[in-house]
């Protein structure tokens, strides 16, 4: 559907390209500041609304009218044109973004006379070998989630307002319109995944349930995070290492995103900083931040090599680039160049070589690692099929019910209904990842098709890969 009817404003797309990269510069500053733990509270807002105009209708329905054109000027406005919708949409919520963030950085869930920041519970929870005791611990956590979730379903009314109001049917008509592409396409993609690998999977969430004595069909998501906490192997991914190996590995390629001035990396344990590692670009490719929290073991050294796929993929863009190039675009591709190292750390190549894991080890790592991505990847589809009905039926009973018998159904473990907002992104980034995961596999097969299979070892791998992100 038309976005708007309202009289489109002409867009100087050079003019729009530098005040873009100033909101955006300082918008994820704000954001960096929030989510690392050096403040309790984030103002989003206000920057959205100094900028406003960036993202308003007139802006909007200028850059629809740019993009129906076509050469160059078109293909730039068509990019922006999806930015706009999805800051105004961003805007339009920035104030509950806001206190939502405040919310997480400031509550805590009390245990046994301690007060576990709520942003590290999950990691004490998966960290707990005691099923009675990760119940309890998860029980406390759940309750601090429902705390928080009448800001987060005052969000998600705001945003179905917003797409109304921007002539789209949904939400999912919106996110189609930001994302480029259609969710849904990918969910019946996803669903013929889910089919093929239903009885490997099951066969395999079997097996490895019965490590830590649990029947199948009696397991929760809880149990399954310390199952995936993985820490009979931490004495291989050691913490001390972390830096030295993953630098060590891109050094082989070429690479040393390291030293590159124009990158943060921020490794440092902090209370309060969010569990999830990240990358935030203020500037692309001026100032590129890496934003992770240790936990230990080999999730640390997969989220590094994740999120340096990012760094790598944003600090060494060309300059040149116009902004709709450097700034906007399919989210798909950044997180394939991120899958694409991350997966480097589960090479059995890789872990014999960096890591002197010995044969036996090896294989018994590389299974559970396939395990964990066949995991990774069902529960994606899954909440990508949630969120394509979340997004279109408001009602909070049906959204928390479908969240949990979903991803129960899916996964093979009794998944909480308390997460059925908070573990939601915006816009169905879920899609992105699937996609994500699709393009990365014709990445690899074509690295190791020109380089070998291990083709994190040749130079001139990293010379295609500076290409590509360039």
């Amino acid at each position: 559907m038309t976005t708007t009817t309202r009289r489109a404003r002409t867009i100087d797309l050079a003019a729009y390209g530098e005040r873009l990269e100033a909101f955006v510069a300082e918008a994820n500053a704000e954001l960096y500041r929030g989510l690392s733990g050096q403040s309790d509270a984030m103002a989003v807002a206000p920057i959205h609304e100094r900028h406003a105009d960036l993202s308003d209708r007139k802006a909007i329905s200028g850059l629809t009218k740019l993009a129906a054109g076509t050469g160059e000027e078109a293909r730039q406005a068509g990019r922006l044109r999806s930015w706009a919708l999805e800051a105004h949409a961003q805007r339009a919520v920035a104030d509950l973004t806001d206190r939502i963030v405040a919310a997480e950085a400031t509550a805590v869930v009390e245990w046994k006379g301690e007060r576990i920041p709520y942003r590290a519970a999950p990691t004490r929870i998966a960290e707990l070998s005691d099923r009675a005791e990760r119940n309890i611990l998860d029980g406390s956590y759940r309750e601090a989630v429902e705390a928080i979730n009448p800001l987060r379903m005052a969000r998600m009314a705001r945003l179905r307002d917003v797409a109304v109001e921007l002539g789209f049917d949904d939400l999912v008509g919106l996110a189609d319109a930001i994302n480029g592409f259609s969710a849904a396409g990918v969910a019946a993609e996803m669903q013929r995944f889910l089919n093929a690998s239903e009885t490997v999977y099951f066969a395999a969430l079997r097996r490895y349930l019965a490590e830590i004595d649990i029947e199948a069909g009696d397991g929760s998501s809880v149990d399954l995070a310390y199952l995936l906490r993985g820490s009979a192997w931490d004495a291989w991914f050691e913490s001390r290492r972390l830096s030295s190996v993953v630098r060590e590995t891109l050094a082989t390629l070429g690479l040393d995103l390291a030293a590159l001035p124009n990158v943060q990396l921020d490794w440092e344990a902090r209370p309060n900083k969010v569990a999830r590692a990240m990358c935030i670009p203020v500037r692309i490719p001026g100032d590129v931040r890496l934003l992770m929290q240790p936990r230990g073991g080999y999730d640390d050294y997969l989220a590094a090599f994740h999120e340096l796929g990012h760094v790598g993929h944003m600090a060494l863009s060309d300059a040149g680039l116009p902004a709709a190039d450097r700034l906007t675009g399919d989210g798909s591709v950044t997180e394939a160049y991120a899958a694409l190292l991350e997966f480097v750390a589960t090479e059995p190549a890789w872990l014999a070589e960096r890591l002197r894991m010995p044969e036996g080890e090896v294989a018994g790592f590389v299974d559970f690692a396939a395990f964990w991505r066949l995991y990774q990847l069902r529960r994606m589809a899954a909440k990508l099929l949630y969120e394509l009905r979340l997004l279109r039926d408001p009602d909070p009973a049906v959204g928390r019910a479908t969240y949990g018998g979903m991803l129960s159904l899916l996964t093979g473990v009794q998944t909480a209904e308390a997460d059925w907002l908070a573990d939601v992104d915006d816009h169905l980034y879920a899609a992105r990842y699937l996609r994500a995961w699709m393009l990365e596999g014709s990445l690899s097969g074509a690295l190791r098709a020109a380089h070998g299979a291990a083709w994190w070892t040749e130079p001139a791998a990293g010379d295609r890969l500076r290409s590509l992100w360039a």
